[in-house]
This record gives C-alpha cells, sequence and structure tokens, in this order.
C-alpha cells in the first residue's frame, strides 16, 4: 500500500489506463490456447500464412555479418528498389530523397502523429494501434464513423463535416488500404506481400510539399531507432533488384489463395445470414452478425465482446470484435482474418497444379486450407444455433 501511493503519479495521467495492442494481446491468448491442447480456429489474427520469398531470405542471411549504422534515412539501394517498386505495381513515380526507412511502418506512423501539428482523423473501423498512437503522442484524435452499407468507404459528406469542425489548422487523415497511393504521406513495408512482418522493416514517402514534416519525422527517428536493421536492408534492396520475377510469382500465388479463403468465408457465413462486404484485398473482411443478437439477447449478451467470447467458449473460434477498431461496443460486427492454415503447403499445392485456373475452387480449399473450412463450418453451426428466423 505504501509502495502504490509512493509511485502516485509516476505515469502521465493520460496513460494512466492505457493497455497492450489488443490484437498482439488476444494473439498470445489465443496461442496459449492451442499450446494447452485445445483446438482453435484462430481468425483473429492478420499474420501472413506464407514463407517470406526464398530470394529474399538467401539475401538477409548474405548480408547477416553487416553490424554498422546505417543512414537513418534508409540505404540508397533500398530507397531506389522502392521506387522502382511503386513505378511497377501502383505506377506512381517517386523521389527516393523523399523516402525514410524504419523498423516497421507502425514505427513511422506513430512518429507522423507524434511529429504531426494538427487534428488527426481516424475514420472507423480502423487498426486498433491508431488511437493508442495518437494518445502516445499526446493528441485525442477524431472518430469518423463509416457504414457497411458503403462498404465501410469513407463518404465525401463525412470528410467534409469533419473539415468543417475542425477549423482552418493541418488535418491528418489516416486510411488503411490495401494501396493509398494518391496519399499525402504514403507509409508501408514488408509484413503483408512479403509475409517479413518479423522483419521490421517498414518505409514513408513524403510528397515534396510537406517536406519539413519529413524532416522532423527524420530528425525523431535519429532519437529513437536510429536506423532499420542492416541485414534486412541491404538483403531486401538486392532480392528486389535481382528477383522481381520471383516475386511476382510469389505475390500472385499468395493474391490467388488468399482471394479463394476470402470469398469461401464471405460466402458460406452469407448462406446463414450473416452480412458482409467481400474482401478486395489483404487477409481481412468485416462480418456482421447481426442475425444472432435476439439469440444472443436471450441469454444476456448484448455486445460484440460478448458474442466474440461465447464463439471461442462454444464453437472454438476466434475472433475479435471491431469495439477495439472503435466500432461501437453493442455493434455485432468483428475483424474476420482468414489467414489459420499452412501457406508452405498451399504454396507447394498451386505450383503443383498442371494448369491453375484464375479462380481456385472449393476442393483446393478442402485439401490445402483445411482449418479455415473446418473453422468456418463450425461457426456457421454456433450462428444457426443463436439465429432466430
Amino acid at each position: 500500500m505504501k509502495e502504490n501511493a509512493t509511485l502516485k503519479g509516476l505515469v502521465r495521467p493520460d496513460l494512466a489506463n492505457s493497455s497492450a495492442a489488443s490484437n498482439l494481446a488476444f494473439n498470445e491468448q489465443v496461442k496459449a490456447l492451442i499450446r494447452s491442447g485445445r483446438k482453435v480456429y484462430h481468425f483473429a489474427f492478420g499474420q501472413s500464412p506464407f514463407p517470406i520469398p526464398e530470394c529474399m531470405t538467401k539475401a538477409v542471411q548474405e548480408y547477416a555479418h553487416v553490424h554498422d549504422y546505417l543512414p537513418m534515412v534508409g540505404i540508397p539501394e533500398l530507397r531506389e528498389e522502392l521506387v522502382k517498386f511503386h513505378a511497377r505495381y501502383d505506377n506512381l513515380s517517386l523521389s527516393s530523397d523523399n523516402f525514410t526507412v524504419g523498423p516497421g511502418s507502425k514505427e513511422l506512423i506513430f512518429l507522423v502523429m507524434a511529429t504531426f501539428n494538427g487534428d488527426i482523423l481516424l475514420p472507423a473501423p480502423t487498426w486498433t494501434t491508431y488511437m493508442a498512437q495518437c494518445r502516445l503522442a499526446g493528441k485525442e484524435p477524431r472518430v469518423l464513423e463509416m457504414k457497411q452499407a458503403k462498404g465501410w468507404k469513407l463518404a465525401p459528406e463525412t470528410l467534409e463535416e469533419a473539415a468543417r469542425q475542425g477549423g482552418d489548422g493541418w488535418k491528418l487523415l489516416v486510411l488503411t488500404s490495401p494501396g493509398n497511393p494518391k496519399g499525402t504521406i504514403l507509409i508501408s513495408g514488408f509484413s503483408k506481400w512479403a509475409s517479413a512482418g518479423g522483419w521490421r522493416l517498414g518505409y514513408a514517402h513524403f510528397p515534396p510539399s510537406l517536406r519539413p514534416l519529413l524532416e522532423a519525422v527524420r530528425n525523431a527517428a535519429s532519437h529513437t531507432y536510429s536506423c532499420a536493421p542492416a541485414p534486412m536492408q541491404y538483403g531486401v534492396a538486392k532480392a528486389l533488384r535481382e528477383n522481381g520475377n520471383e516475386l511476382d510469382k510469389y505475390m500472385t500465388n499468395c493474391a490467388k489463395i488468399l482471394q479463394a479463403a476470402g470469398d469461401y468465408c464471405h460466402r458460406e457465413l452469407a448462406s446463414v445470414g450473416v452480412d458482409g462486404c467481400r474482401s478486395q484485398a489483404g487477409y481481412y473482411f468485416v462480418p456482421d452478425f447481426e442475425v444472432v443478437r435476439e439469440g444472443l439477447r436471450a441469454r444476456g449478451l448484448t455486445t460484440g465482446d460478448h458474442m466474440t467470447q461465447a464463439m471461442l467458449e462454444e464453437a472454438d473460434v476466434a475472433l475479435m470484435s471491431t469495439h477495439p477498431f472503435l466500432r461501437p461496443a453493442e455493434e455485432l460486427t468483428t475483424r474476420f482474418c482468414f489467414v489459420c492454415f499452412d501457406g508452405c503447403s498451399a504454396l507447394r499445392a498451386l505450383d503443383d497444379l498442371p494448369s491453375p485456373s484464375h479462380h481456385l475452387s472449393d476442393d483446393f480449399l478442402h485439401k490445402h486450407c483445411l482449418p479455415i473450412v473446418q473453422g468456418i463450418q463450425n461457426l456457421k453451426e454456433w450462428v444457426l444455433k443463436y439465429r432466430q428466423e
């Protein structure tokens, strides 16, 4: 008791009740259940199921001995390859001088928020970390409501109203998107398309008009992480430079498997009345389980967190409600990640197909992505138990 009194005021008051990233904490909880021997279908964490491209792992191994501190903006070789990468895949004309490289996109997003002087706008649902990052930076963002009926896309009138409310100062709109080629600032990395989340390598590109903000972020980088890891920078630069065809094939095959998995999950849940917008890219979609509301209410379960807890206990399906993603607590939507399968095996199987079609069949998923199929079927049975006609 005395010790607690002595420590009073140690933490900033606005952070006194802060917590770890909810998606990371829940992922550890689910992994502990799996280690204990329980069968859990883990649809709650968006980590790539695929192996890192072999050309990248070999290149990083080649540079594993490099221990130098590197330029805080990133080595020129990597920045030049990033210019070519975005020209090839996004038809963008970027400048290597306007990049800065860091240990993952998350750190760069935080530094932008911390150095930016103005209002921060977060369309919801959004990534769990954005709100916490704003508060770590001493800012209170404004949340903009998006609607499922409009595909969870930000409506022009919503943005215009937010602009009017905020006065004439600077505003930073944070969009989570598979591609944001026209942004004021483009921040990305290698966690998703290259499956290299644990390598912690990301980058940000600023337009020339925002040069003062770029310089502020670079200065902040020099006082925090110093530079991104040397082996990853050199290795990724070499792989991008020398292995374009291999990376093209890798991305195409991963996307083909993910599209089949996402379409299957959307279609199967829709067959029992669970609404949602079909995933257009990436690992996620946001199904709405409103169809089970009255059945849950009869048990005294009224929030999205109540619902996902029941799913875990009764169907062995791990999902996160969208409440940590800034949606209302009572909303019965979830962030659904369709990546709980062995990506190595699936990629090998796709390579072995004599003439793979543009769209993979459900038979492919049953053979090579079985946990997704089994988890979806468990979830459908659970929905039918609570659905009231």
